[in-house]
């Protein structure tokens, strides 16, 4: 028996080349700005929110959210910079600041990202007595490739699982906020 879905969570996936010289933009950025903070990240590098003037690839991410049309109605409010090696991962949080969350991946993500349910705590019998059935789980992975974009509500739990390869992860995170 197949139900319909009753207040599903949109996630937007915009399948797009990665511009030429992204990858060597965010190593050379590492470099020149050194620094890193710790928020939801463990290892790794994550630089501190800058403005969206600062972001040499705002045009780019500006022309992907125009493919849909309600994005017009959001404003790009920061970005950041991750690059992880192996071992680095990411614990899970929102961005309560934000109205939409979204990430830019420079590199494959390895299916390494985790959406969780954010209904999960107040829905754990539904998930383990109902859903189950359907093989239904309130963590959802995601399989990205250097270029994509994705953009989801800010209020969903994410988190980046550990970092197995040695190849560098690198993605830039981003808020969004409402127009009003």
């Amino acid at each position: 028996m197949k139900q319909p879905i009753l207040f599903a969570t949109p996630l937007w996936r915009f399948n797009n080349p990665l511009p030429k010289g992204a990858y060597d933009w965010a190593l050379k950025y590492q470099k020149e700005n050194p620094e890193s903070v710790v928020i939801s990240n463990r290892g790794g590098y994550q630089s501190k929110q800058q403005g969206i003037d600062k972001f040499p690839y705002a045009l780019h991410l500006r022309s992907i959210l125009s493919q849909f049309e309600p994005f017009d109605y959001f404003s790009i409010d920061g970005w950041w910079l991750n690059i992880n090696k192996k071992g680095d991962y990411n614990l899970p949080h929102t961005h309560g600041d934000a109205d939409l969350a979204a990430i830019w991946y420079i590199t494959d993500n390895g299916g390494l990202l985790y959406f969780q349910d954010p209904l999960l705590t107040s829905r754990i019998t539904l998930y383990s007595r109902i859903l189950s059935n359907w093989d239904d789980t309130p963590n959802k992975s995601m399989n990205c490739g250097a270029g994509d974009l994705l953009v989801f509500p800010s209020d969903v739990p994410h988190r980046v699982e550990e970092h197995t390869l040695d190849t560098l992860r690198i993605s830039v995170g981003i808020n969004l906020i409402a127009n009003h």
